[in-house]
């Protein structure tokens, strides 16, 4: 594979007659710089297609696992583009051709109230359709126990952070978090985080399901990018739905007041849903979930980006406040 995700994308294309029309998307692992997926749309074989090439720097098994989705998918109302032709060119590399989706039409977050409950019906309609059992061996930290798996991903999240700030350390002379005040918060959220995830089970899923990665088309819906499915600790999935729609997409210039209801409505309408999963201990699994999802927040989304410093404060500030009132 060329170190071009571009160039690669044009001989992958040549080499496949893929006629490329347009980029569609692409996206970078965090502030580093690297492109780690580009989605063109053309055509193959006489048809409306997707070409998407991914080099992430975390092991992932994309065309493959959407592949084993649709084999095993039993619902009419909750699909998967279907692939046409991939290559997996290593465990962090590769390249698939799949269907279009024309006239879609995407779930854009933050949901309003009004579609949050439909969108968990998808969810349920996913847990009830996806493997319920790993489909390929278990990767090294995914055969780890949930505690040390979390362990694993959060000391990944303090690398990026840490490089990060010590770069904004050397420009502009202060980093953005402050040490004396994160430090002794980390250090009693990990606590209670390793606490109740020491009690949960792992859980295989797709590890992405959030209404970004959603299209209608049709009455039927389609869910995308099965490049994260692996092992998650219980409880996982959930507060990601309540990071994708509002911590990752809320308006952060709202008052904390104002802005925390978008967590604690996630929270209402989603207890239903994990009784007819039959999670136990709804309330305090969610508490630790969400801890862990506003240190990642923290950490990979704001901290190890190249957001403006102004709009990483503020999003800080309204997280510190989340966390102190859930501890």
């Amino acid at each position: 594979m060329p170190n071009n995700l571009e160039s690669w994308a044009q001989e992958v294309a040549q080499k496949n007659q893929f006629n490329i029309k347009k980029e569609i998307r692409r996206s970078f692992y965090y502030a580093t710089g690297q492109i780690k997926s580009l989605i063109y749309e053309g055509v193959w074989q006489g048809q409306p297609a997707v070409l998407k090439l991914y080099n992430d720097p975390r092991l992932t098994n994309d065309p493959i696992s959407q592949n084993v989705f649709n084999e095993e998918n039993k619902s009419k109302i909750l699909l998967a583009p279907q692939v046409f032709k991939y290559d997996v060119v290593s465990p962090q590399s590769g390249w698939l051709i799949m269907e279009k989706i024309a006239g879609e039409r995407m779930l854009q977050s933050p949901l309003p109230a009004e579609k949050r409950a439909n969108f968990l019906k998808l969810y349920l309609e996913y847990r009830q359709n996806f493997p319920a059992k790993p489909t390929r061996p278990l990767l090294l930290a995914e055969s780890l126990s949930a505690v040390e798996f979390e362990n694993f991903r959060m000391a990944r999240w303090l690398e990026l952070a840490n490089n990060q700030e010590a770069e904004i350390r050397q420009k502009e002379g202060k980093p953005i978090l402050e040490i004396k005040k994160f430090t002794p918060l980390f250090e009693k959220a990990l606590g209670l985080i390793r606490k109740e995830i020491a009690k949960r089970k792992m859980i295989w899923c797709h590890g992405l399901f959030a209404p970004y990665k959603i299209m209608k088309k049709d009455g039927h819906y389609y869910l995308f990018d099965f490049g994260h499915t692996k092992f998650y600790p219980e409880g996982y999935e959930l507060a990601f739905i309540i990071w994708a729609d509002w911590l990752r997409s809320g308006d952060w210039q709202l008052p904390y007041k104002e802005w925390k209801k978008g967590v604690f409505e996630w929270l209402k309408v989603m207890e239903p849903v994990a009784k007819k999963l039959k999670i136990k201990n709804f309330k305090s699994l969610m508490r630790a979930n969400l801890i862990e999802r506003c240190l990642g927040t923290i950490l990979a989304d704001i901290c190890a980006t190249n957001a403006p410093r102004e709009e990483k404060e503020k999003r800080i500030a309204l997280l510190y406040k989340l966390l102190e009132e859930i501890l």
